[in-house]
């Protein structure tokens, strides 16, 4: 059998040794991290001891080897890895699926004073620093796009804190329709959420975020950062190596192949591939099933990845979410929440 190293264990990755045939392949993970996160409940796990986010590999399937180091080179004239416990692995074919990393824009004091939501062991770090804040702190959530605005909507149901939602843009979720941006910018508005929208953060030091062209600044008990992701060294070292120039991941065709004739057995799936799809869990889960299926297909008489949109879902507080499947179509409020409650508990189930 040939072997396939799968570099990452995200969405993209569980999803693809959930569906690849282990008796055509053998398939090997790298990753430091030997649970899979389900990243949509990780904010919900900071204010509910009892929500599970992680699945271990061997329980998405027990045939798979995992090396649990890092990926530091790739040889890949003589497809080969090597870790960063200097171990050389050899492959039939590499699949990259490490993600991107979470981006600062180079603000002066955010990653030594804001908290972040990425990894499990954030939201273990976080929890015990909301455990111990006071009742009226002023918490900062900067970056209001769904993974801010769920947060938010979590704060508001605890009752106990002043709540700043910063953004740069004008309004919240902009991902969304005008008519559920308002409604959720109402929401906040009703519940005495501070706005600071159109405020871009200049500085952050320990008591004070600053704004761009602003003389205001607001003291702080507790900064969150949700401002987005980027790509990371990784990317930047393969794009290198394969002389591909794309700041914005390692480019692929429309099998997921990476864009480059020489090598014919390379492939990105994921948030650290770029074929102009947004970077969600949903697309990176079905670019991992897609190319699951095409390898149990032997990689031949395969269609193009064709991504289906099923709509984007965020919590918004008072036990009220927003949904948007297109332009048309849409969803707001209560009824709205126990969907969003419902889609999570059943895609943590099926991974």
């Amino acid at each position: 059998m040939k072997d396939i190293l799968l570099i990452g264990f995200g969405w993209s990755s569980a999803s693809f040794i959930k569906h690849i045939d282990n008796n055509k392949y053998n398939v090997k993970v790298i990753s430091p991290n030997i649970n899979f996160v389900y990243t949509p409940l990780l904010v919900n796990s900071l204010f509910n001891n009892n929500t599970t986010i992680t699945k271990n590999i061997k329980d998405i399937n027990p045939n798979v080897y995992h090396y649990q180091h890092k990926l530091i080179d790739v040889n890949f004239n003589q497809n080969q890895i090597t870790l960063d416990n200097q171990t050389n692995i050899n492959y039939d074919y590499l699949i990259f699926a490490y993600g991107t990393e979470i981006n600062t824009f180079n603000i002066q004091g955010i990653d030594k004073y804001c908290y972040f939501i990425k990894y499990d062991n954030d939201i273990n770090i976080l929890k015990n620093k909301l455990n111990n804040l006071k009742q009226n702190s002023n918490i900062a959530v900067i970056g209001c796009g769904p993974t801010g605005s769920d947060i938010i909507g979590k704060l508001l149901d605890t009752n106990k804190f002043n709540i700043y939602a910063i953004d740069g843009l004008q309004k919240p979720l902009t991902m969304f329709q005008d008519i559920l941006s308002d409604y959720t910018l109402k929401l906040w508005k009703n519940h005495n959420v501070n706005l600071y929208f159109n405020h871009f953060v200049n500085k952050i030091d320990d008591n004070y975020i600053y704004f761009k062209n602003n003389e205001n600044k607001i003291n702080y008990d507790l900064a969150i950062w949700c401002g987005g992701i980027k790509t990371n060294i990784l990317t930047n070292k393969i794009n290198n190596y394969l002389n591909l120039n794309c700041k914005y991941g390692i480019p692929v065709n429309q099998y997921l192949k990476i864009d480059n004739q020489k090598y014919n057995n390379i492939y990105a799936i994921g948030d650290c591939g770029y074929n102009k799809l947004s970077p969600t869990a949903q697309v990176a889960y079905q670019e991992g099933k897609y190319l699951a299926n095409c390898f149990n297909k032997d990689l031949k008489n395969i269609d193009t990845f064709n991504y289906i949109h099923k709509g984007q879902i965020s919590y918004i507080g008072k036990n009220k979410s927003v949904y948007q499947y297109n332009q048309h179509i849409y969803f707001k409020g209560k009824l709205t929440g126990y969907l969003n409650h419902i889609i999570h508990l059943y895609n943590y189930f099926i991974i």
